[in-house]
């Protein structure tokens, strides 16, 4: 793990997740996933490093409803991502004005996710590792480098692609895992292209027609066959 990551993964361990925290209710909730839809993947993946968390249609927290998370470190101390699909209006350039390669530039800012705010992360697929960079999967890797990102203005002049964030999205121990479990989230492989080439308004559309089934309490009724008869 990375130093930034690590450093990340103490906050959100601490207690600065950016979801919520579970209730005694919704644990009793008993949501199960039912049959789905041909063409629909199905919901058997694992959570990783590199791999999307799709928001449900359940998902009403107004900091994730609709939101597709991509994860940057993910292990038994919590889970880390970076939101995809919610870009702003900031130029890159007027949030860093100090840093001359972004001059000129049209580069746009997105939020990644609830917490801090105040730190920047740098996105980037290249097809060399950059400096002061952990790869998240295949040619994708992220920093928090100021260096970093002016490599990745000059790597983006030769075909290199990077998005920039502020803050991110960040689960405790076992706290991802439980909200997958109750239907909140959709787990499928991560995307560069997607990531990098997708326009933001398209991607959680076409994510949620590619992996959401139907998820319906259990309240299923149980057959009851009296003894002796066949």
């Amino acid at each position: 793990m990375i130093p930034l990551l690590r450093f990340l993964l103490t906050i959100a361990v601490l207690g600065v997740a950016g979801t919520p925290s579970v209730t005694a209710d919704e644990r009793a909730s008993g949501f199960l996933p039912m049959a789905v839809a041909p063409g629909v993947r199905p919901p058997s993946y694992d959570l990783a490093r590199g791999m999307f968390v799709i928001a449900s249609r359940r998902l009403v927290d107004p900091n994730f409803s609709k939101s597709v998370v991509l994860l940057i470190e993910y292990d038994a101390k919590g889970a880390l991502g970076l939101i995809v699909n919610r870009p702003t209006t900031l130029q890159l350039t007027d949030l860093l004005p100090g840093i001359e390669e972004l001059k000129e530039r049209a580069d746009i800012v997105y939020v990644g996710g609830p917490v801090s705010k105040n730190q920047v992360i740098v996105l980037m697929r290249s097809v060399q590792q950059p400096r002061e960079a952990g790869r998240v999967f295949a040619d994708t890797y992220v920093s928090s480098s100021m260096e970093t990102l002016k490599q990745a203005v000059s790597m983006s002049l030769e075909g290199g692609t990077f998005h920039t964030f502020v803050g991110y999205a960040g689960w405790g121990p076992g706290q991802l895992d439980y909200e997958v479990s109750r239907g909140d989230w959709h787990v499928s492989p991560g995307e560069e292209t997607i990531v990098f080439d997708r326009a933001s308004e398209e991607i959680w559309p076409e994510l949620i027609k590619m992996n959401s089934g139907q998820w319906v309490r259990d309240a299923r009724p149980r057959l009851h066959v009296a003894s002796g008869h066949p």
